[in-house]
């Protein structure tokens, strides 16, 4: 049986990184007219992990998998949304703190709810107030 050293299974594990990066979902026609460039798997993935606000942060640790770029909770809000609205909660501009918690804390439709364990209650007044903050 053949071993792999550790350098060939990094190396290997960067190549499968560089190759899902290059599939970030850009259409030409997207980047040519100006609008937003969708939100790519390495996007999702890594949203918010460098960033200042420790509520993007953690918006982004627990939440970004289902509510950013194409994905399910993303796909399934959008079904239910006016055109109008951005289905992935970072962009919205219409929620409400207390909103936010609440639905966190209880769950609604396919998303389960979050446990005082699983995202305290400081963490959880954090990403609501990253998410709120271009609501008025």
């Amino acid at each position: 049986m053949r071993r792999l050293s550790l350098s060939t299974i990094a190396l290997s594990g960067s190549t499968i990184l560089f190759a899902l990066a290059a599939c970030s979902g850009e259409t030409p026609a997207a980047a040519q007219n100006g609008a937003e460039k969708p939100l790519s798997a390495i996007g999702t993935a890594t949203f918010g992990r460098d960033s200042a606000d420790e509520g993007e942060r953690l918006f982004g640790e627990k939440c970004a998998f289902c509510h950013a770029g194409k994905s399910t909770g993303a796909m399934m809000l959008g079904r239910r949304l006016e055109k109008e609205q951005p289905a992935e909660l970072h962009k919205r501009k219409d929620l409400d703190a207390d909103y936010v918690k609440q639905v966190v804390r209880m769950g609604m439709n396919n998303m389960p709810p979050f446990t005082r364990v699983e995202l305290t209650d400081d963490q959880l007044d954090k990403v609501a107030a990253y998410l709120t903050r271009n609501s008025k």
